[in-house]
């Protein structure tokens, strides 16, 4: 768990924060008067970034998002069976996650159309599935499970289907693949230029550019987005991985970006963890 989950969930908790605060200005500025890593999300603090969604009210320090949740749950399922498969992967989210179940916290609408899915056959719901077709950070939860089992890609992908009919996740898993290979091996800016060839056509592009616009403000408003869909994300990830040289410094840019920041954070932690320390302290801090 401790070469790509653990720094990803650790990245993941140390956002929780200011995560779904999408107001830069505030952040920036909040930022100069106090650490922004590892805190508890503050309704004042929400009620006064514009806009921003107060999803987490129950958090307790060291604790993460849904998604790091779910990384956490496939991960321990899935350990010492690699026949685990995406009917296992809906068993587990749904008994987690489900009306009564033991989560309690925010699920996105990708987990409210599985609940659905699942329950129009045990009711006998005479109502057609909902379509499944997302497009969010969660895709990548089954590949980090599979980065750290030794599991391969089409495991991962088999996994993700339960939420996407987007294959673009699994070019962007090759592409991802070619990162953690070469990261700490070649200069990083030709490394990420070679791993653009990897990635879907249509963000070529978009990656390109994150590769050579220093203004991160104006990269975000014209090319990505703080959000966690993925035509947002990834660039944005992609523009971090340039800009940022350690993980520290990765934590705490990303935070200050704003929006989906503890699920960018987990594919970016466990990047930034095979060419930097993760800090001690952090480790601490995590809610085991």
């Amino acid at each position: 768990m401790n070469k790509y989950i653990q720094p990803a969930i650790i990245a993941n908790a140390a956002s929780l924060g200011f995560h779904w605060i999408y107001d830069m200005d505030y952040l920036e500025d909040l930022s100069k008067k106090q650490l922004l890593v590892f805190q508890l999300p503050s309704l004042e603090q929400y009620n006064q970034a514009k806009p921003s969604y107060f999803a987490y009210p129950f958090a307790r320090l060291g604790d993460v998002t849904t998604q790091g949740m779910y990384l956490k749950w496939l991960y321990e399922a899935a350990k010492n069976n690699p026949a685990f498969n995406v009917d296992d992967y809906r068993t587990l989210i749904f008994e987690q996650t489900k009306p009564g179940g033991p989560y309690v916290g925010y699920i996105e609408t990708y987990n409210h159309t599985m609940l659905i899915n699942t329950m129009i056959p045990r009711m006998r719901w005479k109502i057609p599935t909902l379509p499944v077709n997302d497009d969010h950070l969660v895709g990548f939860v089954p590949y980090l499970t599979a980065k750290e089992l030794g599991y391969d890609n089409d495991w991962a992908w088999g996994l993700a289907q339960l939420f996407t009919d987007k294959t673009e996740y699994r070019q962007f898993y090759e592409m991802f693949d070619f990162i953690f290979e070469n990261i700490g091996g070649m200069p990083k800016f030709e490394m990420l230029q070679k791993a653009i060839e990897l990635a879907p056509a249509e963000f070529s592009e978009k990656l390109s550019i994150a590769l050579t616009m220093d203004d991160t403000r104006a990269f975000i408003k014209q090319y990505a987005g703080i959000a966690c869909h993925i035509p947002q994300s990834i660039p944005l990830i992609f523009h971090l991985l340039k800009r940022c040289g350690t993980y520290q410094e990765m934590v705490e840019t990303n935070i200050r970006l704003g929006g989906a920041s503890g699920e960018r954070a987990m594919l970016l932690g466990a990047i930034f963890a095979q060419i930097s320390e993760v800090p001690s302290a952090w480790v601490e801090l995590l809610n085991k």
